[in-house]
């Protein structure tokens, strides 16, 4: 069985949380290496047809064959919560998502060294984790979260799906932690107020 990376982030993140907020699980994340924008096939062809490009003078931006490779990684305008939150996770070195019981937290993780002057801290370095705040999402503009394994390298890749129609996908460091995150978000939910369905 996998270890829970919960048991071993899970201390670092605890600062981060409000009181009485509950953590419910941990984890390491990779950034999803697929197409962030719309790609126009007649352009992709028109630059593929440019001669200067043998030249080594053309501009081939390239994203048609990353996206029929590797899919959309945000779906959403530069404003919407799925971007904010796709950037983040591409900006921060170490990125670990903590999904609580009211949010959806990214931190940046590094490695301190721990209290103590003992030989043998010195001598294996910084053994504990400490972690910042990089950004943060209400569970209430999350509808939920969707396993998406795409591919050999991204089997721990789910999308997380928000109120506006915005989608980022997300891709756990080792499979089981991407998997745990999506169960731990949910299954996507009918937003509220929608017509047709019952409240609650």
């Amino acid at each position: 069985m996998a270890k829970d990376d919960t048991l071993h982030i899970g201390p670092a993140l605890r600062p981060l949380l409000a009181p009485g907020e509950r953590l419910l699980t941990a984890a390491m994340l990779i950034k999803d290496v697929g197409t962030t924008d719309d790609v126009s096939v007649s352009d992709e062809l028109k630059n593929l047809l440019d001669p200067t490009i043998l030249l080594g003078l053309g501009s081939h931006p390239g994203n048609l064959l990353q996206r029929a490779t590797f899919g959309r990684a945000v779906i959403g305008p530069a404003d919407s919560p799925a971007r904010r939150l796709y950037d983040a996770v591409a900006d921060t070195v170490s990125p670990t998502l903590a999904v609580t019981d009211t949010r959806l937290l990214v931190a940046d993780r590094k490695t301190v060294d721990r209290n103590g002057g003992s030989w043998t801290d010195r001598w294996f370095g910084p053994v504990e984790y400490a972690a910042t705040l990089v950004h943060e999402s209400p569970r209430n503009a999350i509808v939920g979260a969707i396993k998406a394994p795409a591919g050999v390298l991204r089997r721990g890749r789910f999308l997380v799906v928000f109120t506006d129609g915005s989608v980022c996908a997300l891709v756990g460091g080792p499979p089981q932690a991407g998997r745990r995150a999506a169960e731990a978000i949910g299954p996507p939910r009918p937003a509220a107020q929608t017509p047709g369905e019952e409240q609650a």
